[in-house]
């Protein structure tokens, strides 16, 4: 991003329309204008993928991963800087199994599709820790390696690492050997319990940052943390008491449980969460359902829960068909989503009117947005307008370009913020 500082035209008019009478310069007045800067890397969100690693995933997986590049370029070309990193976890926390005495097992079963190798039964599922995801044998879907304390691929990738695409690709490849008892929710709350220091993520969630979730599935959430669901199917479903949401044979857990727990305070702070769900609705209603998915199967089952889920956190939220033939434009929005719409400031002007705030819009004409103090009530002009927070709780000021309907004065990919300070130098 541009940010241009200096005194336009229009301010320095502004300013001796506010001098007209005065015989000297008031001893409030700006007589500096110096530029007003955005803070390098002042920005920092965290991005957690949750991805279904249950058995009907495998051409799913290979979409996420084949499509990350256009995430991660749309991601780079943010308008604000983003010192933005990224994990990988699984659904997998634990499985049913109705005979014998343990009838919740937290750990990989081999199979015929699954043999030992690649998973020795009794391996941990992830549990929500971050995986790094290797190659063995021939490679294939059934012969992916996860590995919660890897360092190749890392198992937090950094916005700055020239190998990032190659080590999410190689992530986002967690296998089909894991539970078909899918607890998306359920790992991601693990995922952010385990970030605090000294846990298995230690290092994903930084003071001060922001936090997307994004879940991948073509199933519904089975999340069970009592243990109390008899199934590994989420079918049946009934409202849940919130009304957020389903309970199910699989799952009787409210939703509603994991929209309060990712809106309170996640590592000692309440975060800004946006909210990804590629999961099983339908293309064109973006209803659950079970959709037919580009090799001709269909979606396991209807997301209801994931949506209802995503749905908590509208306008912040996006929810796209796993049945669509390619993941770029629905990652590419994201990233959209995702990047960041408040500008840090490296200082505060004397009064928030002195500032004079405009968007080289990409492709299009400049507009000039109305600066508008955080604690005032709706702008004069809702289409044209940024907000003004000054500094507060040890954090700089800021400008946030709502991402409101009808604003044009929204930050986009490309465009370029100008930013003036009235003064009297």
């Amino acid at each position: 991003m541009t940010v241009r500082g200096g005194t336009a035209a229009a301010a320095v008019l502004a300013l001796a329309a506010l001098a007209a009478g005065c015989d000297s310069v008031p001893s409030t007045a700006l007589t500096s204008c110096d530029q007003t800067q955005v803070l390098p890397g002042a920005v920092k969100t965290d991005i957690l993928f949750v991805v279904d690693d249950s058995a009907s995933m495998d051409s799913i997986q290979a979409l996420l991963a084949s499509n990350f590049s256009a995430f991660a370029s749309a991601l780079a070309a943010s308008p604000v800087k983003d010192d933005f990193q990224i994990g990988v976890t699984t659904t997998s926390v634990h499985r049913y199994v109705a005979s014998g005495t343990d009838h919740y097992p937290d750990t990989f079963a081999a199979t015929t599709a699954c043999p030992t190798p690649p998973y020795t039964a009794g391996t941990a599922y992830p549990r929500g820790a971050l995986v790094s995801v290797t190659p063995v044998g021939g490679g294939g879907p059934a012969q992916r390696v996860q590995s919660t304390t890897g360092t190749s691929p890392p198992r937090i990738l950094a916005a700055t690492s020239p190998s990032l695409v190659a080590d999410f690709t190689a992530n986002a490849d967690v296998g089909v050997c894991g539970s078909g008892k899918e607890q998306g929710l359920e790992a991601a709350r693990l995922a952010l319990q385990a970030a605090s220091a000294g846990g298995a993520n230690d290092g994903f969630l930084r003071p001060g940052s922001r936090l997307a979730v994004v879940i991948v599935s073509d199933s519904d959430d089975c999340s069970d943390p009592g243990e109390q669901g008899t199934s590994t199917d989420p079918t049946n479903p009934t409202p849940a008491p919130s009304g957020v949401g389903t309970v199910s044979d699989c799952a009787p857990y409210d939703a509603q449980n994991y929209v309060d727990f990712f809106k309170g305070s996640l590592g000692g702070e309440t975060r800004s969460v946006v909210v990804g769900a590629i999961v099983a609705v339908d293309p064109i209603t973006l209803q659950p359902a079970a959709c037919t998915e580009p090799g001709g199967a269909t979606a396991e089952h209807a997301s209801d829960r994931y949506k209802a889920f995503a749905d908590a956190f509208a306008p912040h939220a996006l929810v796209d068909s796993v049945c669509n033939a390619s993941f770029s434009d629905t990652l590419t929005r994201l990233a959209g989503l995702i990047a960041p719409d408040s500008v840090p400031l490296s200082g505060a002007p004397a009064d928030w009117r002195l500032l004079a705030v405009g968007l080289d819009k990409a492709g299009a004409a400049s507009v000039s947005c109305e600066v508008v103090p955080s604690d005032a009530p709706t702008p004069a002009d809702p289409t044209h307008f940024t907000i003004y927070t000054p500094p507060q709780q040890g954090q700089p000021a800021t400008l946030t370009f709502p991402k409101t309907p009808g604003n044009v004065c929204q930050l986009e990919t490309g465009d370029q913020v100008q930013i003036h300070v009235v003064c009297a130098g």
